[in-house]
């Protein structure tokens, strides 16, 4: 059975991401300006107006994106352009008191690995590596420079490791929670989410849209004469039958039972019902069972202006059983504008 697709997984997981890393970034953000405030007016108050001015213009940074972030709005300040006043910050720390401001590194990669994506959180947190190395190097001499580069550079490596534990794990739960687990086809529950993204995209100008419920006739009497063990095998072999003549964005989900469901974005309803005939006429030639023929019957339906999700995947399945009375192997169409179903024999 093909596996999903790793790529579509891993985009969702990042999307996953999104809302935690939004409220871990409101923490954050919150404590910084707790934190770096008081350091601020001390700054200032002994004089040392270009440390305290930096440390000032990273607190009201980390202030505008905290407000912003409580009001539910995007924050205006993107979290990666923090580096820039960081970076600065800690220049001028190490040439006012030394050694000291290299402490600050160590807080802010934990930062940049918490709040951006991966790749810009490492590439944030190397650029911060090379600048802070120059500026120690430059103040503290060589004996501190080895140490301080080999001890961040240590940090940033053991955070990715931890990263990528703590991604795997994600995935894995995600993938448990959308995936149907006897057949690997999507289950019902995220069947539900992606037929409103897909009626949201239409409505945004993204074309048409068409749903094709698939059920495996008798499927019963398959369970009944060869057993629960080899109507399972079925369904399998059903689902990795359908992925593989399915396009990449093409989206399958076992709503229940033997009845499956496949999205198909971007597709009217007469390249709709001609795919369906390809998968019918597919299912039929296939050795799903052996010594004995499996059949399905489909039912097609495209998208209308005033669908609901619901509402659309209902005309669906009310096709698959005109397809069914009109005696099953068979596909039949809704109709885009409400006709009675009629049934394609092939």
């Amino acid at each position: 059975m093909k596996p999903p697709d790793r790529g579509l997984l891993d985009a969702r997981v990042e999307a996953s991401l999104a809302a935690p890393r939004d409220r871990l970034m409101f923490a954050l953000a919150s404590v910084g300006v707790v934190f770096l405030l008081p350091f601020a007016v001390h700054d200032l108050w002994r004089g040392r107006i270009l440390l305290g001015g930096a440390v000032l213009v990273v607190a009201a940074m980390l202030a505008v994106d905290v407000v912003a972030l409580h009001r539910h709005r995007t924050p205006p300040i993107p979290y990666w352009l923090l580096l820039v006043p960081m970076a600065a910050t800690i220049s001028v720390t190490l040439r006012t008191l030394g050694v000291i401001g290299a402490f600050w590194c160590y807080p802010a990669v934990l930062f940049f690995h918490f709040v951006l994506s991966r790749r810009l959180a490492n590439l944030c947190s190397v650029a911060l590596l090379a600048d802070a190395t120059f500026m120690v190097h430059r103040y503290l001499g060589t004996r501190v420079t080895v140490r301080f580069a080999v001890s961040l550079a240590l940090v940033i490596v053991i955070v990715n490791i931890f990263q990528s534990i703590i991604r795997e794990l994600q995935s894995k739960l995600l993938d448990q929670a959308i995936t149907d687990p006897l057949t690997g086809a999507l289950n019902r529950r995220h069947m539900q989410d992606r037929l409103v993204d897909a009626l949201q995209a239409s409505r945004r100008g993204g074309g048409p849209a068409s749903l094709l419920v698939v059920d495996i006739d008798l499927f019963k009497r398959i369970n009944d004469e060869h057993g629960h063990e080899a109507g399972d095998e079925v369904l399998k072999r059903l689902v990795a039958l359908l992925r593989q003549r399915s396009r990449r964005i093409d989206l399958l989900f076992r709503m229940g039972g033997e009845e499956f469901v496949l999205l198909l974005p971007a597709t009217a309803e007469g390249p709709a019902v001609s795919h369906a005939e390809e998968l019918r006429a597919a299912v039929a030639a296939a050795p799903l069972l052996e010594g004995r023929p499996v059949t399905v019957s489909v039912g097609v339906g495209e998208l209308s202006e005033d669908d609901t999700a619901a509402s659309w995947l209902k005309r669906a399945d009310d096709a698959l059983y005109a397809a069914k009375n009109a005696g099953r192997n068979r596909v039949a169409a809704a109709g885009t504008a409400r006709e009675t179903p009629s049934a394609v024999s092939l």
